[in-house]
């Protein structure tokens, strides 16, 4: 089933006490992404979805707690992507449940485990790593500047910010004789859970290439315009993707979008023209993707 009403977001959550797969949850991609005009069938970009779970924990045969930090990832071309809290109920029902005889034994199972339940309830394959605290990290988009610091402060303390849904009519930009190159990112990324109607909070990543020159002043009233949007992270991240396409023609555009953690798992979805524009740190499963002090 993949309707958010037989899910257990925005309901009381039971732990439960062995392994249960069947908490797991499913919610299929195309719904949102017809409301936008992304064609299913032949989406306008690759990307993946990025996990990293900081609270994974099993035991030995002889009830010694091991713990893990785990990092997941799936295609975007995928039918289904996992419902979070589901997950979180998932991977909780392994803290009471002996794995193996050894720590590396356990790891091991609970590892394929994880790969075998996500690929079949996402009809795709599945990427899992496991990490210790001394984990490699290799932080992304090193060097893009932020949106607010390219508006002059003159300007940027004098916008009025009134539109808090998405308004993609506020994109403006002036076209341009050749093309340029822009990248900026942006920590005030706002959205809103569809169910509970929590606050997500995330970062903003964006590489575009195209023969119009972009209205900074336009581009973060935009990006304020997500404040009462309810959507997932990864519709988020599609929505400002399509209208960047929509508004600017890019030749090349990446978006991708980081958010912080909620229930000690946190949603990275990154989606570009071409796979080259995909930083390796969100593809690569033997490094953690790099987190700043926010995320």
């Amino acid at each position: 089933m993949t309707s958010l009403q037989n899910s257990q977001l925005g309901k009381p959550g039971k732990y439960a006490e062995r392994y249960d797969n069947s908490l797991l949850f499913r919610i299929e991609r195309e719904e949102n992404r017809a409301k936008y005009r992304i064609n299913t069938s032949n989406l306008p970009f690759v990307g993946v979805d990025v996990w990293n779970a900081y609270e994974i924990s099993f035991l030995t045969d002889q009830g010694l707690p091991v713990s893990r930090v785990m990092k997941m990832k799936y295609d975007a071309s995928s039918k289904f992507m996992v419902e979070s809290k589901s997950l979180k109920l998932y991977l909780n029902s392994f803290n009471m449940e002996p794995c193996g005889s050894t720590q590396e034994k356990a790891v091991q199972k609970v590892k394929k485990t994880i790969i075998d339940d996500l690929s079949a309830l996402l009809e795709t394959e599945v990427a899992v790593s496991f990490f210790t605290d001394d984990a490699p990290q290799r932080p992304a988009f090193k060097g893009f500047p932020n949106l607010n610091r390219l508006i002059p402060e003159s300007v940027l303390e004098a916008i009025r910010f009134d539109h808090f849904y998405e308004s993609p009519e506020l994109l403006k930009a002036k076209p341009a004789d050749k093309p340029q190159t822009f990248t900026f990112c942006s920590d005030l990324l706002r959205s809103n859970c569809p169910v509970t109607d929590q606050p997500d909070w995330g970062d903003l990543f964006v590489n575009i290439t195209s023969h119009y020159v972009l209205d900074w002043a336009s581009v973060l009233s935009y990006l304020v315009s997500f404040r009462r949007e309810n959507h997932f992270h990864e519709e988020v991240t599609e929505m400002i993707f399509q209208r960047f396409m929509e508004a600017f023609h890019p030749v090349e555009l990446m978006v991708a979008t980081m958010y912080t953690r909620r229930g000690g798992i946190d949603i990275n979805p990154i989606r570009a023209t071409h796979l080259s524009l995909i930083d390796k740190a969100f593809t690569d499963m033997n490094v953690m993707l790099g987190k700043n002090l926010r995320q």
